[in-house]
């Protein structure tokens, strides 16, 4: 059974202390990342909630984190509500018929997606109550980690939780669902004279005019959210926050990655700079007001907003259209010989990443390296 516990961790300086959120069983990545970041043993490392489902690795990420805890007592693995949700819908027996839609319509390549494959089960045959027994069984050892995770980790610097606390000086005393699933924690803020490390939403959502994966860093509010939208975002990355404390000064850095394929451009293309418009997470349902080739006119219904929108990015839902994620009207001014990353190719243009701006080219101004 998971239940709340705030841990509070004594860290003597100088340390350096690394942070991961929303892996979202994207093992090879966060082993990248931890590469990157020149992690070692002497680090302290917090992984704060949401490392599984949304990705194809999931059991593999549940082991590798406790690998990492055998390796080091500095490790910190922290309980997200993927997690949490996981739990529940495997060991609930009240939620079996959940489970199954769950697989058919959500969960897909996640933990028990996993099991179902690897047992061969038939969906459509295995009664919900068997097919939930038969995961639960094989997911006992993974579960009692879950069940065995903490809330919250803090320091005397900084305190690490999935989703957020409650702007109150007895935060502690808030139901679960407030520390791993609260969505307006950046909005409200918190009465803590130290910093709050939360994951939980992407960043990206908090910029209205452009696609931003960084790490957003409030040090009015003293909330920095981590999460790059691994598994969530179509155009996504996996962030690591780096902190260090040299005995005297507290600082904080962040690494990143984001495995795209490398494109060189040909030749210069100036675009004059106009204002962008984004669509954004909730808003996604659109009206299209005209359709053309590459690109259509719409109206993005709850905003009113009017944007070019490429076709492939659009479908239709309940005879509704919809925008399918994030998405930026921006072109991008390129120079040739300059290397960009190639989000995807659709026609006869390219959506691009030049130095984290993110837009638009003709992709006959690319070369593969």
């Amino acid at each position: 059974m998971i239940e709340i516990r705030h841990e509070k961790l004594n860290i003597e300086k100088p340390y350096r202390c690394i942070v991961v959120s929303d892996i979202h069983s994207h093992l090879d990545r966060f082993k990248q990342l931890l590469k990157e970041a020149r992690y070692t043993t002497q680090d302290y490392l917090i992984i704060d909630g949401d490392f599984v489902e949304k990705g194809t690795q999931a059991i593999e990420t549940v082991h590798y984190l406790q690998y990492l805890q055998q390796k080091s007592q500095r490790v910190y693995v922290l309980l997200g509500n993927c997690e949490y949700a996981l739990d529940a819908l495997i060991n609930d027996d009240d939620l079996c018929q959940e489970m199954l839609h769950y697989l058919r319509k959500i969960g897909k390549s996640g933990m028990i997606d996993q099991i179902v494959s690897r047992k061969h089960l038939d969906l459509k045959k295995e009664k919900p109550q068997i097919l939930q027994k038969i995961v639960r069984e094989s997911l006992q050892e993974e579960l009692n980690y879950i069940a065995s995770l903490p809330t919250s980790i803090e320091t005397d610097d900084f305190l690490c939780i999935h989703a957020g606390i409650e702007n109150k000086n007895d935060w502690q005393n808030a139901p679960l669902s407030s520390f791993i699933e609260k969505r307006d924690f950046q909005k409200v803020g918190h009465c803590l004279k130290k910093y709050v490390i939360v994951g939980h939403l992407p960043t990206s959502n908090f910029y209205q005019n452009q696609i931003k994966n960084d790490v957003l860093m409030d040090f009015d509010k003293k909330i920095i959210s981590i999460d790059g939208g691994t598994g969530v975002k179509f155009i996504s990355q996996l962030n690591a926050l780096i902190i260090e404390n040299d005995g005297k000064n507290l600082t904080f850095k962040n690494h990143f990655v984001q495995p795209l394929p490398i494109y060189r451009i040909k030749q210069d293309k100036f675009v004059e700079n106009k204002e962008n418009h984004k669509v954004s997470w909730p808003n996604f349902e659109i009206e299209i007001l005209e359709k053309r080739e590459e690109f259509s006119f719409c109206k993005v219904i709850h905003t009113n907003q009017m944007l070019w929108i490429k076709n492939e990015f659009i479908y239709l839902k309940n005879k509704h259209f919809y925008c399918l994620d994030d998405y930026i009207d921006h072109f991008i001014t390129v120079h040739e010989n300059e290397d960009v990353k190639v989000i995807g190719l659709y026609g006869k243009f390219a959506y691009i990443i030049k130095n984290k701006e993110i837009g638009w080219i003709e992709s006959g101004y690319l070369e593969k390296i």
